[in-house]
């Protein structure tokens, strides 16, 4: 039975084998190509890295790997957002970070296994790469493996910057400094700031350790300090300095 929740994407056709020209590789189009991996690729590395890989659709919600799985596929997002999360021994689930278009996703193991959970929490589109070929292509290609690397080593930046924000700050400057962490990659008006975010409370109260109704709280605050106004699933940030300086944020206005 097909499953209907992951759907292998359809791409433009090869003509006799081959891409006719750059114009036909479906890379050109993609807005993440800048991105890591195919950041430092020509035409004919970036038509090899896509032959290796395959595009995919996942459903909202739809899980892309769970830790404990035997690690088949790194997945480089191309659009949507995906939630890393582990599930504690109470029963509780901890989001650890969320990965963005551009973002490599499954690449950390432990004894040849996923070590977290991986879930769609909007529908996603993904290169899906083997594991074993995409390590194979990166030791053929230095700039790859070092693109691999700072992919890597801006992600331990991120969990380490996510820990000051758990331990030091109170639930409202939390708050805070997840609007400033995503607002430039959800803002769909620079001048006005709006932000609509895809996750859900619940999913930015896993992120930041926090009950659903903590977030409710601190989101009212921001609104009643006229930080931000909330309008269906849009936020607007009316005073980005100031919520800046709340959350003493690391990330840049």
């Amino acid at each position: 039975m097909t499953d209907t929740n992951i759907a292998e994407a359809p791409v433009r056709q090869r003509h006799d084998g081959i891409w006719r020209d750059e114009t036909s590789l479906p890379c050109v189009r993609c807005p993440a190509r800048s991105f890591n991996v195919c950041h430092p690729l020509g035409y004919e590395r970036q038509k090899e890295l896509f032959e290796i890989g395959r595009v995919q659709k996942w459903a909202r919600r739809r899980q892309l790997f769970r830790a404990g799985d035997p690690i088949k596929s790194i997945f480089k997002i191309t659009s949507g957002i995906i939630a890393v999360s582990k599930i504690l021994p109470d029963g509780k689930r901890q989001v650890l970070d969320f990965f963005l278009p551009g973002d490599l996703c499954g690449f950390l193991e432990a004894d040849g296994e996923y070590s977290f959970d991986g879930e769609a929490i909007t529908d996603v589109t993904t290169c899906s790469f083997d594991r074993e070929r995409l390590m194979i292509f990166a030791r053929r290609h230095p700039d790859v493996a070092e693109a691999l690397r700072v992919a890597l080593a801006d992600r331990l930046k991120r969990a380490v910057l996510h820990m000051a924000v758990l331990g030091q700050l109170t639930s409202t400057e939390r708050v805070a400094t997840f609007l400033c962490s995503m607002g430039p990659a959800y803002t769909k008006d620079t001048t006005a700031r709006i932000h609509v975010l895809p996750m859900t409370r619940t999913d930015i109260a896993d992120y930041l350790g926090l009950r659903l109704e903590t977030v409710s709280r601190a989101l009212s605050r921001l609104r009643r300090s006229r930080f931000i106004e909330i309008d269906n699933d849009e936020l607007v940030v009316i005073n980005h300095a100031a919520l800046v300086e709340m959350s003493n944020s690391p990330y840049s206005p």
